[in-house]
Order: structure tokens, then sequence, then C-alpha cells
């Protein structure tokens, strides 16, 4: 059982009934790649969505502070691969390795929080979450038995992917230390604990390895801090 209904505090939020002209279509917001993203879960919203069809949903909203952002990649199979995660890298230009320029590491999958907003925002869905929203904070959609499967409370580190480039989630973990140790999707459990912790491994050894690179070993930053 989620926290998100043993929390009081959130227990206690009201349910917001929206009842829409046409029709509800998540599907309709869900076109592209998508985004995946690290931040912290700053507050959430309860929503209930009755269409003109008398389609009944009820959804949480989580309003994420997001820090690193990045675009979902796929190859031509449609798998997931790991993107780009740095504009640029250290190349060794001098006598014996000793300096260093920096060039482009090729076309950067990293987002700002300006483009993701552009990204996944969705007029028709601001108009029910806009005023509810935090400060610095992107609004993203979960149902709410998709909820019940994942410990949360506010504060907590998250990484996230959306459906397509719009604010529901394909999966939802939660991080300790940079490490996902409750998602809420098979999915995410493989992804997630794949090629997105082994970036976040590498960040953490970075600092021990920081004097080598200084020598001329030539190393890439690390990736999430680039």
């Amino acid at each position: 059982m989620s926290r998100i209904y043993q929390d009081s505090a959130l227990r206690n939020k009201a349910v917001r009934s929206a009842q829409l002209r046409g029709a509800w279509e998540p599907a309709a917001h869900q076109g592209g790649n998508g985004v995946l993203l690290e931040g912290e879960l700053v507050d959430v919203s309860r929503h209930s969505i009755v269409d003109a069809h008398g389609r009944k949903e009820r959804y949480y909203v989580l309003y994420v502070r997001p820090s690193c952002i990045h675009r979902r990649k796929f190859d031509p199979k449609g798998n997931e691969i790991e993107p780009n995660f740095s504009a640029t890298r250290k190349v060794n230009t001098g006598f014996l390795m000793s300096s260093y320029k920096v060039d482009a590491k090729g076309d950067t999958d990293r987002l700002t929080p300006e483009a993701l907003k552009e990204l996944v925002n969705k007029p028709e869905l601001l108009a029910l979450t806009e005023s509810l929203t935090p400060e610095q904070t992107v609004a993203f959609w979960m149902t709410e038995s998709e909820m019940e499967a994942l410990e949360l409370e506010l504060g907590a580190g998250i990484r996230l992917k959306t459906r397509g480039n719009g604010p529901f989630l394909d999966s939802l973990a939660k991080l300790e230390a940079g490490t996902v140790t409750k998602c809420n999707f098979a999915g995410d459990r493989k992804t997630g604990t794949s090629w997105t912790d082994n970036i976040m491994a590498q960040k953490s050894s970075t600092g021990t390895t920081a004097e080598t690179r200084e020598q001329g070993d030539g190393a890439e930053d690390a990736e999430w801090d680039d």
C-alpha cells in the first residue's frame, strides 16, 4: 500500500472533480519518445475525471522539481537505449596529454526545465493543475491504481519516464542515494537498474578518479553533471 494513502496529510487531500465536455483521451498526448528525469516530489493532488461519454478515471498528479532531464531514446527496433547524457567531452591536446579542449559529443539529449515544460505541458491538462503547481515544478499524471504499487512521501527523490511527450507516466521509481529502491512497473525495474543506475554509479566514482584524470587519462566528464 502506498504511503500516499497512509500519510494523513496526503490522504486528506480533497479529490477535485472535473466534468469534461469532450472525450478523455490520454493517448492523444503520448506521441514522441518521451522524457527521463530525476527530481524531488514536492506535492500531489487528486483528481476525478468524468468525460462526456461517462468515462470516469481517478488520478494522482505529482508535482516534481526536476534536476536531471533527458529525452528517451530508442533504436530502430523500438528498444530503449541510453541517451546522450552530455553535450561535451574533454579531448587531450597538450604535450604528454597535459592539457585539454572541450569538443561536442554529438547531439545531446539533455533538456532544460523550460524545454521540458514546452514538451510535456498540455493546455487542457494545465487548466486542471496550473493553479495547484508549486514554483519550479512540473505536473505529471498517474492513475490512482498505478500509484498503489509504490511507497512515496513528499520530499522523496524519484526517477520517472513519460509515455511520449506528455505528462502521463510510463514508470516511476523511488530513489535513495541515486539508486532505485522501489518501482511501480516491472519495466522500470529492468531499465531503471541497468544503464541509468550505471550512470549514477559512474558519477559516484568520479571523485575517486579525478586526480588521475587531471594527469591526462582523457576520460569524459561525469555524464549527469555536464
